[in-house]
């Protein structure tokens, strides 16, 4: 097993967005790869780590040397280890938006007040990534300021980690305020109900992780943009949770916020039908398929897959997306016949 090391400049700037879209993107592909690793960002700075097979790591390693946002590519070490020093994939960077740290495998390696990982001295690539976290051409801070000058956007930040950690059975203001170091006073002064507290949470944790993907639904279609938007989501359990619970709050008239959850719901189903006829448009998808036919059904298969592997865990909801969605799009390139399975199976049982 390989441990590569290497420093390179960015050819231009690239955004919170584009960084985030980076991370969700990268984590699955090294993940299929078998790559474990740390990519760090500072202004035009960024040190990679590669971790896996030889072959592969060396492999990706080349990618990141042709790739043209890269230049000054420099390898700072190619060292054989016996065991991976990061056993995940995962990015730091500085985020103008406080809750891009929500996007899965972001890690807050730059914050100040981090202690130094005594474990960083057991290997060159520990030791590297230490530091570029320290040297003064990359002095990353994580920008809390303004997060703990807004008492809204604090709340918020405790709400998700609350239910990441009791789930939404446990979750109350209470909970939220301890996490906070707030009263419930104060927290009810901003959010005076849990549905207005649960509502402005869903807002935020999913808007964290949905935004930065946006881009692709432009630039490679919506079924690409639903299929990493389905693996970011497989990542964080506890919001899938909580859409399920929406969405099941959606369909009862009279409990509170159901307004809001349809509301929303269908503005993401509009966001999805506009994404394919778009698609349509740019010939990503066939002229027969109707867009808001498609989106029903690509909906039908995003939302089930998401509340299948939640019950059934062991279940590879992107895999599944994937193979279904591939089918669903051959079936799109053909005209559209009334099924007429049912008949059948009425004359033979008739005739039996």
């Amino acid at each position: 097993m390989r441990s590569l090391v290497y420093t390179s400049t960015q050819t231009r700037p690239i955004t919170d967005s584009e960084l985030a879209q980076i991370l969700t993107v990268g984590r699955e592909k090294n993940t299929r790869l078998g790559v474990t690793g740390m990519l760090a960002h500072r202004d035009s700075n960024c040190i990679g780590i590669l971790e896996g097979e030889d072959d592969v790591v060396h492999e990706r390693f080349e990618q990141v040397r042709l790739d043209p946002r890269h230049t000054n590519v420099q390898l700072l070490c190619d060292d054989a280890v016996q065991e991976r020093a990061f056993p995940d994939w995962s990015m730091a960077f500085q985020p103008l938006d406080p809750l891009a740290k929500e996007v899965p495998g972001f890690v807050d390696l730059f914050d100040p007040a981090r202690p130094t990982d005594p474990s960083f001295g057991a290997s060159r690539a520990r030791a590297l990534l230490e530091w570029f976290r320290k040297h003064p051409l990359a002095p990353l801070t994580n920008q809390h300021a303004d997060d703990d000058e807004d008492p809204r956007t604090r709340v918020v930040n405790g709400a998700i980690t609350v239910l990441r950690r009791d789930g939404l059975a446990a979750f109350s203001a209470d909970a939220v305020a301890e996490q906070c170091a707030m009263s419930s006073e104060a927290v009810q002064a901003v959010f005076p109900s849990r549905h207005a507290l649960l509502a402005a949470t869903i807002e935020r944790w999913t808007r964290a992780v949905a935004a930065p993907l946006a881009p692709m639904a432009a630039e490679r279609g919506v079924v690409a943009y639903l299929h990493a938007l389905i693996a970011a989501h497989v990542e964080e359990p506890a919001l899938m949770r909580l859409l399920a619970s929406s969405l099941g709050a959606a369909t009862d008239p009279e409990l509170d916020g159901v307004d809001y959850y349809r509301s929303a719901y269908r503005q993401f189903r509009q966001t999805i039908q506009t994404g394919l006829e778009a698609d349509v448009r740019d010939g990503r998808e066939p002229a027969t398929m109707d867009p808001e036919r498609g989106a029903q059904q690509l909906l039908a298969l995003y939302d089930g897959l998401r509340m299948q592997s939640l019950l059934v865990p062991e279940m590879d909801a992107t895999d599944a997306f994937d193979r279904a969605a591939a089918r669903m799009r051959r079936g799109w390139s053909e005209q559209y016949e009334a099924p007429s399975w049912w008949e059948s199976a009425a004359t033979v049982t008739t005739e039996a």
